[in-house]
């Protein structure tokens, strides 16, 4: 009995979770009410609140939910041996591929990451960028990159390479998020290279 009303509550929030997003996305976030989202998901405005405090939280359970796969898949396919940039290339690709199902979807999220939650201070962003971290400190275990490379400051960088490319591709200057993963790998690349001529 128990059981059977674990799983009618996970369908509920699911039903809510799934109104909220596709309304976030056509809508916009500002536009979608509570009410708009528990009318499109057939369910109580009291229901609503038995999971969510407010709309901004619908938001946040897709992010944490999301995240984790991402980790989950970078741990799965990620080997110490992996090249610096290679190990770049999954967590990008991992992340883009979960969160950023849709361009329209995207929009939502980039306005409301810079508009109010904050780039590079809410907990889901710096999950990412702890894993740049970690890529950064691995490579220069691996004589891949200089010791004295400040690490936090090269996350900086790859993360702000990250976030404007996902806007090129949300804008259509990059057609597919495969191409988007492409460029920030190649930025990055440049970033390790360098692009100075030498000097004789």
């Amino acid at each position: 009995m128990a059981q059977n009303r674990d799983r009618s509550r996970d369908v509920k929030e699911e039903r809510i979770v799934i109104a909220a997003l596709e309304l976030f996305g056509k809508k916009g976030f500002e536009k979608t009410s509570v009410e708009s989202i528990t009318r499109k998901a057939r369910v109580a405005k009291g229901t609503f609140y038995n999971f969510f405090d407010k709309k901004e939280d619908v938001l946040l359970h897709f992010l944490d939910r999301e995240y984790g796969k991402s980790e989950a898949e970078i741990a799965q396919k990620r080997s110490s041996q992996q090249a610096f940039l290679d190990q770049i290339e999954l967590s990008v690709s991992s992340y883009i591929k979960h969160i950023f199902s849709d361009r329209e979807f995207t929009k939502v999220l980039i306005k409301e990451r810079i508009g109010n939650i904050g780039t590079g201070k809410n907990k889901n962003e710096l999950r990412l960028m702890e894993e740049i971290f970690r890529s950064i400190e691995r490579a220069k275990q691996q004589r891949e990159i200089r010791l004295d490379v400040d690490s936090r400051r090269l996350t900086e960088m790859i993360f702000a390479l990250y976030t404007m490319y996902v806007i090129y591709w949300t804008n259509g200057f990059i057609k597919t998020k495969k191409e988007c993963v492409a460029r920030i790998k190649e930025a990055v690349q440049y970033i390790l290279s360098g692009v100075e001529t030498i000097k004789t």
